[in-house]
């Protein structure tokens, strides 16, 4: 799908509040709001809108601790690949999950109560996986950068 000037406003804007009304996009980008809706339209049916989310902070809902956790799997087939991502589907404590190139096969992002709980996610739901090999982790401090913008 080919973004024009006007689509790429579209999306800035909702990047930063995907509840601006039409009208108030229009406004903005100096366009009517039917033509507004017709291009929000557009964008979710090609796919380039993928959904609309409220951001939750992790910290007051009581998840303070995040941990990003390196693993490496057993054996480098198909079904291994499709078990452990079914798995990570699965867990809840999983906020992100990245297939890489390098010494592991998988970067998570996990957010948990406590280390409590992530010691709990790891040996119970990682390690006792057939299709974990390893894994390894580090805590955040606190973050520095954390965004669903893409550069538009």
């Amino acid at each position: 799908m080919k973004l024009d000037r006007i689509d790429r406003a579209i999306l800035k804007l909702l990047q930063a509040d995907s509840q601006l009304t039409h009208q108030a996009i229009a406004e903005r980008v100096g366009s009517s709001s039917s033509s507004i809706w017709r291009r929000i339209q557009a964008l979710e049916a090609g796919g380039v809108i993928t959904g609309r989310v409220a951001l939750v902070d992790a910290e007051k809902v009581g998840l303070t601790v995040s941990v990003i956790c390196n693993v490496k799997l057993a054996h480098h087939n198909d079904e291994s690949r499709v078990e452990f991502e079914a798995l990570v589907q699965a867990a809840p404590e999983v906020v992100g999950c990245y297939a890489v190139s390098g010494n592991h096969d998988y970067t998570l992002l996990v957010m948990v109560r406590d280390v409590k709980d992530y010691e709990r996610f790891l040996t119970q739901t990682l390690l006792n996986s057939p299709w974990v090999d390893a894994a390894s982790s580090s805590f955040t401090l606190r973050t520095v950068k954390r965004t669903t913008a893409v550069d538009i």
